[in-house]
């Protein structure tokens, strides 16, 4: 069979008129019967569709439970820290640098604390109070 061999006509006001040849008017005509032919048909309620859309409203439920716990933990996430945590890094850099800065000027006044006792241990041998 060719795809000649089928032809799809539609009765309008008791005329058989093929698809192709169908106007507006004529679709118009013919929608309502075929609307209410496509609700007859979908009347009759398959137990097995019956039985995956009711496995279908679980998992949309289940999912829904699931999505409902996932916003709870994200409001109850703490507040984003990465700022504050860049600002410490920061100001423990500096005080690093002043600490360093400190060590270098005690040990510059430990040296010249030494060179003034050997002056001062030098001016007592050199005069001894009687």
């Amino acid at each position: 069979m060719t795809r000649s061999d089928f032809s799809l006509a539609i009765f309008v006001n008791s005329q058989q008129i093929p698809v192709e040849n169908l106007t507006k008017k004529d679709m118009r005509h013919c929608l309502i019967p075929i609307l209410i032919a496509f609700a007859c048909a979908s009347c009759g309620e398959d137990p097995k569709l019956v039985e995956k859309h009711e496995k279908q409203k679980a998992e949309v439920t289940r999912l829904k439970g699931e999505l409902a716990l996932i916003e709870e933990k994200l409001k109850n996430m703490p507040a984003d820290v990465s700022e504050d945590l860049e600002k410490a890094k920061k100001q423990s850099e500096e005080q690093a640098a002043t600490a360093a800065g400190l060590e270098k000027e005690i040990a510059a006044l430990e040296a010249r604390k030494r060179s003034l006792q050997a002056e001062f241990d030098a001016y007592r041998a050199k005069y001894q109070v009687k």
